[in-house]
């Protein structure tokens, strides 16, 4: 059975062309909802909003509706020791600061009205370039896993050592044994963190995918600013790859959320509404005629 298919971008505000004249900010992400069915809450990255503020994105979205949240950077090693630069350390143990237990409790806290509403879609763990696999990779995300028992994770790896040949076997045992799905994520191939992606899930229910685009210099420029958009356009061209490789994904997960995170927001949206009607299309080719043209 194919997947639910779910499609968004980054954050609902940044966004213009769809919302009439005069909407006022707290009337946005029901418009938003009627032209997607999930969207990317970043803003979270930032800080830990108080689970007052995430449960009017509970009040003001529709049912069915999902939010893929991406966990705060001081739970994901964004939070460096003073002095260190990462480009000159051998291990993130070196650079980063663990964060302390009452931080995971503050954000179980907060994300409990989307999970009890039934709105959350995956917890995504995004860790910094700096976070190298190994041992010590390892026990840190089964902290994260024990410190989130009940919450969907999915983690985005920006250091590539973690899908190395070498290391994809290890990689995938531990997302498995911990239960936590893998992100399949576009960025730009020229970047040091770059190696091509996983093209597979770790869970049954959920896959995530995140098209970050393909601008260089912006990319770089996210080491210091991660919350930054990345200016990119996706087209027909730069699109195509992810026709097949979404459709794929669709026959081993329950659920796929696909979110651009790209600027300008209104050109992610319409790339992401185009995708959906080009695997939609590809869909319908197969039950045609049993192949894509």
């Amino acid at each position: 059975m194919t997947a639910v298919r779910r499609y968004g971008t980054r954050g609902w505000q940044r966004l213009k062309e769809i919302y009439p004249p005069r909407t006022r900010p707290n009337e946005m992400l029901g418009v938003y909802a009627q032209h997607a069915s999930v969207v990317e809450a970043e803003n979270v990255f930032s800080g830990i909003p108080k689970p007052e503020r995430v449960q009017e994105w509970v009040d003001r979205s529709p049912d069915g509706f999902r939010f893929d949240v991406v966990a705060f950077g001081g739970l994901t090693l964004y939070q460096r020791r003073p002095g260190a630069d990462p480009r000159r350390k051998k291990s993130w143990t070196d650079v980063a600061v663990e964060p302390p237990g009452v931080l995971f409790e503050d954000f179980r806290a907060s994300l409990e009205p989307l999970r009890t509403a039934g709105r959350l879609g995956a917890v995504i763990l995004q860790f910094p370039p700096w976070f190298e696999a190994g041992t010590a990779g390892r026990e840190y995300l089964g902290r994260v896993r024990q410190e989130l028992p009940e919450l969907p994770l999915a983690v985005e790896f920006r250091h590539p050592t973690w899908q190395v040949p070498v290391n994809q076997e290890s990689t995938l045992e531990t997302l498995i044994e911990l239960e936590v799905g893998t992100v399949i994520a576009d960025f730009p191939s020229e970047s040091d963190d770059w190696y091509p992606p996983f093209d597979m899930t770790t869970v049954d229910d959920l896959a995530v995918v995140r098209l970050h685009g393909h601008n260089a210099e912006g990319w770089t420029r996210t080491l210091q600013s991660p919350v930054e958009p990345v200016t990119y356009e996706y087209d027909e061209r730069s699109l195509a790859p992810w026709v097949q490789r979404i459709r794929d994904l669709s026959l081993e997960a329950a659920e796929v959320h696909v979110l651009l995170g790209t600027a300008s927001p209104d050109a992610a949206l319409a790339s992401a509404q185009a995708l959906a009607e080009a695997i939609d299309a590809a869909d319908e080719a197969e039950a045609r005629w049993g192949y894509v043209p």
